[in-house]
């Protein structure tokens, strides 16, 4: 990692070294990047820029895939390190800027506000609290505000960028609230959500009509038996309905509005095999998009990737690496990669159209690969080890920014598999 006088310092990796705000000649071109140092980078798809982040960081992209905010997490510092990245429109320098944070402690979440202009994120102060606070960062001005001390734990914001839904920790349970990102008071709670505390991800439906929430998760069980599943949570009427019966993932909305969870079947003999439903947030039965999924550990950060109607998920264990998709029209999912390639933390582009992901063989390449039969193309080398996204929790990590442009990747000292023999 770069660092000078406390600030992030980012490079350019291909031919030419620039750091931002010191003059020199513009970021060579070239088609395939090596990246040799481990550390988190940005990779330009079309262009073949580099830019270097650095160490095991968070990143969040905003809203455009212009600005990418950016926490240092490998790196001991008294305050946390948190900074606003402005990507260049063409050959140039990025504009960084730092934001000060006055409270020591690690970042846990980034979410950028649907309209681009506050970036929420929580505060966990070992020793000192129950739980993480609840951060909001003003991006036009870089001012920081807390909002909530010591007991929050996943976040989300409402599509109206009007408030930040979040999961409240206590001793009975914990609640689900939504607070108002100027002052931090609860302007709406959700009714009798038990056991919220073993919630994984909020997912609020793109028109803003239904919440969905599910837990606890396909690891291990937390709660009551009966409170685990997909949730989902209709404002206007104040109903809360339970969708799922059993243990799932992380919820996401297809733009039907239809959605789609990772569950683990309840009524099956042995260990129950995974698969991926349907549901629709009112009524009527859930559909299987995909079944038998094998379970996978280390679990993927990401087990559904959901872009549009399009739905990409891994399998990933000591011998398969692969991708595959679902899209309105299948009747069941198909493996976007081929046999003989271990496709190692696939992520679909925001078009649905490319798939990116780490080939692991003699060499270790990022690859953007068609959706539709096409060449593919190594974006990046690395002797080390590499994986698409970052560090951080289900949703963080980068992948790809929102306007496809570019893909973070984190480069490590070893190259990982999803594989416990």
């Amino acid at each position: 990692m770069l660092l000078h006088a406390g600030r992030l310092m980012l490079v350019a990796i291909l031919g030419v070294v620039c750091a931002v705000g010191v003059a020199g000649p513009s970021p060579a071109r070239a088609q395939t990047a090596e990246l040799d140092e481990p550390g988190t980078y940005l990779i330009e798809v079309s262009g073949g820029r580099v830019f270097q982040l650095g160490m095991g960081t968070l990143v969040a992209w905003s809203p455009d895939g212009r600005t990418v905010a950016v926490a240092e997490m490998g790196v001991e510092a008294p305050l946390p390190l948190l900074h606003l990245v402005r990507l260049p429109d063409g050959d140039g320098d990025a504009e960084v800027r730092d934001v000060s944070v006055t409270e020591a402690g690690d970042v846990n979440h980034l979410r950028w506000s649907p309209d681009g202009l506050s970036v929420a994120f929580t505060l966990t102060r070992p020793g000192r609290d129950p739980g993480p606070a609840l951060m909001v960062v003003d991006v036009g001005t870089g001012d920081v505000r807390r909002l909530v001390r010591g007991n929050v734990g996943e976040i989300t914001w409402t599509p109206d960028s009007l408030g930040i839904t979040a999961i409240t920790l206590d001793d009975a349970g914990g609640s689900i609230v939504t607070f108002d990102p100027t002052n931090g008071e609860v302007r709406e709670t959700v009714p009798a959500a038990r056991d919220a505390i073993c919630q994984r991800g909020l997912a609020w439906s793109p028109d803003g009509a239904f919440l969905a929430f599910a837990g606890p998760g396909l690891r291990e069980g937390c709660g009551d038996v009966g409170n685990w599943g997909v949730w989902t949570w209709e404002p206007k009427t104040q109903t809360l309905r339970h969708r799922f019966a059993g243990a799932a993932d992380v919820p996401q909305w297809l733009a039907s509005g239809e959605v789609v969870a990772m569950v683990s079947e309840p009524h099956a003999d042995g260990i129950p095999p995974l698969s991926i439903m349907r549901i629709s947030p009112a009524d009527g039965p859930p559909r299987t998009l995909a079944f038998d999924v094998p379970r996978m550990f280390p679990q993927p950060p990401k087990l559904v990737q959901v872009v549009g109607e399009t739905v990409l998920f891994p399998v990933s264990t000591c011998d398969r690496g692969q991708a595959h998709l679902w899209s309105p029209g299948r009747i069941e999912s198909s493996q976007q990669t081929p046999d003989d390639v271990y496709a190692y933390r696939p992520a679909l582009s925001p078009d649905s159209r490319m798939v990116a992901y780490v080939r692991i063989g003699d060499t270790i390449e990022l690859v953007a690969a068609p959706v539709r039969p096409g060449p593919s193309r190594t974006l990046a080398t690395t002797p080390l080890g590499m994986q698409v996204g970052t560090a951080g929790p289900w949703d963080a990590g980068g992948d790809w920014s929102p306007d496809g442009k570019w893909i973070a990747v984190e480069v490590t000292t070893e190259q990982f598999r999803d594989c416990v023999p």
